[in-house]
C-alpha cells in the first residue's frame, strides 16, 4: 500500500505541513507533519495529524494511525500546544512522544495496541 506526503506550506516560525495521499487519493480534512513511522511491516502508518494551521491557536495535533490494508484510520487523544513524534510499536505497546516546545517539555505516552478499537474510513 502506498502513501505520499505532499508539501502544502509552513507555519509562521514553525514547521512545514503536508497533505496525505493513500493510493493516490487525498485524505480529506487534515494536514500532517513530517513525523511518521511504518508499523507491522508497513501495514500501519502512524503519523502526526494537525487539527489547525493557525499560528495563534496551535499547534494542535494528535496521532493518526492508518490501517493501509483495510483503508481505516484511528485517531488518538488531541495534544493542545504540542507536537507528536517517535512512534513505536513494541510488545503490543504503541508509544509516542508529546513535545511541548514552548514549555521545553517532552511527555512519553503509551497505549496498548489492542485497546485501539475506534476505526473509521480513511476518506470520510
Amino acid at each position: 500500500m502506498q502513501y505520499q506526503l505532499n508539501y502544502e506550506n509552513e507555519i509562521r516560525f514553525g514547521p512545514a505541513y503536508y497533505s496525505l495521499e493513500i493510493e493516490g487519493i487525498k485524505v480529506p480534512n487534515f494536514f500532517y507533519g513530517f513525523s511518521r513511522s511504518e508499523l507491522l511491516n508497513g501495514r500501519y502508518l502512524a503519523i502526526e495529524e494537525w487539527l489547525t494551521t493557525d499560528y495563534k491557536k496551535g499547534p494542535i495535533t494528535r496521532v493518526a494511525i492508518f490501517d493501509l490494508e483495510n483503508k481505516l484510520v484511528s485517531r488518538l487523544q488531541v495534544v493542545e500546544k504540542g507536537f507528536v513524534s517517535s512512534f513505536k510499536l513494541n510488545n503490543n505497546i504503541f508509544s509516542y512522544s508529546k513535545n511541548y516546545h514552548a514549555k521545553g517539555k517532552v511527555v512519553e505516552s503509551e497505549v496498548e495496541w489492542d485497546s485501539i478499537i475506534e476505526w473509521s474510513s480513511i476518506y470520510s
